[in-house]
């Protein structure tokens, strides 16, 4: 099993393990709630409201959506004709009564506005004949009362106290929920056992009736059973019931702690070990150039001395043998720049990774050019201080690929201004990304493909401070590099 493998297997125990515990804490927070809720409902209440109370009066009455219009049942256009006639004392003809249950709650409406605005009584018998609620919101009674003056209201009260909304502060159960917000009733009354309000007076829903338990006495209950209850305004919540958060007031020391506290120290530990092991490998890959490096020079240093036999006895050779030294002799200078270079990129020091030399760039350009019997285009020929080695090396490729794989004649052309810029064209169509990604995945099994590759040119180029710029139709690549 590798590294990533036990990570994998960790943060799959730890996210398991984490889960477990949430669950667990959860079911415990729901057995402390029934059980809180239980114990809360002996406590002496601060106030307490009957179930035989509540249910004395319409349900509709007392949630605060009887506030509102009822744009469930009519349209906005409907209501804002009820306005009109409550403006105009006349109704319009547009709404006429039909059979429709509807247009007659809307026919009742119209007729009570008439009624009002024209300051006509109406009778007892008439509010317990028609709906509750107005189109437009409130009760009728409501609305009727608010036109009375004081003797009239006495009298008309004591016949229809109970088809006032809660929200009239002339309904018997207004003072009494006063300090209940409207959506704490309307969340006791949806069926919620408990609801929370501003004051952190808590309102608990039983079969019996609704009970109001002071802070002071509910608080140190909570507390008792490690129990932190606040309205759902807390940032954290465990829990949450209707309004309340519920948490475990006191934190206990938790597995899933010590859980994610291993988990950090073993992807620390894997990560240390995999950066140690990398550096350990790279010293070791190196030691090993560098022991190549001082190995070559032995054999190099020996074909040296060969080669200037020959070169003593070049005149006495016959023309076959004479091109055979010429080989030799161009292999050993390769092979003894080659061991020079690399010295200098297994050296410590950055500045020695790329060895500069200065040339003319038309002398450079006819000595790398010249076995592949290929002309150039050169704007202006000077004197550079470049690392020609590697630069010849990313050249060659190029040519070596523009020959193999691409189309017609190669061209060269060189441009010298504060960037040397060479490129390497033909008359091919340089292959699309997913060409290139489907030739990495399948590559060719050629034997004349067996270059550095356009991968390792672009890096090249990339650490000697240029870059390799590749465009299609036609097939062109080039080598820039800042001077």
């Amino acid at each position: 099993m590798n590294r990533f493998q036990l990570i994998g297997l960790l943060v799959v125990f730890c996210v398991n393990a984490s889960s477990a515990i949430a669950q667990d804490n959860a079911t415990n927070l729901q057995t402390l709630w029934q059980q809180f809720y239980q114990q809360a409902g002996l406590l002496s209440p601060e106030q307490n409201l009957s179930q035989a109370d509540i249910n004395r009066y319409p349900k509709s009455l007392l949630l605060s959506s009887s506030q509102y219009p009822i744009f469930s049942q009519f349209h906005w256009q409907e209501i804002q004709q009820l306005w009109q006639i409550s403006v105009q004392c006349q109704q319009d003809r547009s709404l006429a009564a039909k059979p429709d249950r509807k247009e007659i709650r809307l026919q009742d409406a119209i007729e009570f506005e008439l009624a009002h605005c024209q300051k006509k009584p109406l009778s007892n018998s008439w509010f317990d004949e028609k709906a509750l609620l107005h189109p437009a919101g409130s009760s009728y009674a409501d609305r009727y009362l608010a036109s009375l003056d004081k003797p009239h209201r006495e009298n008309f009260l004591a016949q229809h106290r109970g088809q006032l909304t809660l929200a009239n502060q002339e309904h018997p159960l207004h003072a009494l929920l006063s300090e209940l917000s409207p959506q704490g009733v309307d969340a006791l009354l949806s069926g919620f056992r408990a609801y929370i309000t501003e004051q952190n007076t808590l309102w608990l829903n039983s079969d019996s009736g609704w009970k109001a338990i002071d802070a002071n006495q509910w608080q140190p209950l909570a507390h008792s059973m490690k129990l932190a209850i606040t309205d759902n305004t807390a940032a954290v919540c465990s829990f949450r019931y209707s309004n309340i958060c519920l948490n475990v007031a006191i934190p206990k020391p938790q597995l899933t702690r010590w859980i994610l506290g291993f988990l950090a120290l073993a992807i620390a530990f894997l990560i240390t070990r995999n950066i140690y092991q990398r550096r350990q490998n790279a010293k070791e890959r190196q030691f090993i150039l560098q022991l190549l490096t001082h190995e070559l020079r032995t054999p190099i240093t020996s074909l040296g001395f060969t080669v200037e036999m020959f070169r003593e006895q070049f005149d006495e050779l016959s023309d076959n043998t004479q091109q055979t030294v010429w080989r030799l002799m161009a292999d050993h200078q390769r092979l003894a720049q080659l061991a020079e270079t690399s010295k200098g990129y297994l050296s410590s020091q950055p500045e020695d990774l790329f060895q500069h030399q200065s040339a003319y760039l038309s002398d450079w350009l006819d000595h790398y050019l010249e076995k592949y019997s290929l002309d150039y285009t050169l704007n202006e020929d000077r004197e550079l201080n470049l690392p020609y080695y590697w630069l010849g090396i990313c050249l060659e490729n190029l040519i070596k690929n523009a020959q193999q794989h691409g189309k017609g004649n190669v061209a060269i052309d060189i441009h010298v201004d504060q960037v040397l810029r060479i490129q390497v064209s033909d008359q091919g169509k340089f292959p699309s990304i997913a060409q290139r990604w489907l030739t990495l995945v399948s590559p060719s099994m050629s034997k004349t493909n067996m270059g550095i590759g356009l991968v390792i040119v672009s890096r090249l180029m990339k650490q000697m401070g240029g870059k390799l710029i590749c465009q299609r139709k036609p097939t062109r690549c080039i080598l820039e590099l800042p001077l």
